[in-house]
């Protein structure tokens, strides 16, 4: 348990120090899935019991990773369109240079 939970929270960080030095429009995703991912990980390490015989850290657990989920993806395709974006302006750019270049 030890062990997960140094690298859950090694890999936290390095998302957030991520997130926090870049320039990526949709860093306040990321940094949302960081933080709830991080709350969640603390319903995992301090179990309580029942609420109401139903509610228990981990039933919450399982229930916060729906949202965070859906934000995470969410986070992947916009990094995806913003890293094709940037590879197409550097192919279209590549290309001006080698024209201006043969004339």
């Amino acid at each position: 348990m030890q062990v997960c939970v140094v690298i859950g929270v090694t890999q936290m960080l390095l998302w957030a120090v991520w997130a926090c030095r870049s320039c990526h429009p949709a860093r306040f995703k990321l940094l949302t899935v960081v933080f709830g991912a991080s709350l969640a990980m603390l319903l995992e390490i301090y179990d309580f019991p029942p609420l109401w015989g139903i509610l228990d850290a981990h039933a919450i657990w399982h229930a916060t990773t729906v949202p965070i989920t859906y934000l995470w993806w969410s986070f992947i395709k916009d990094d995806a369109k913003f890293r094709t974006k940037l590879l197409i302006s550097k192919t279209e750019a590549t290309k001006a240079n080698k024209s201006r270049k043969s004339q």
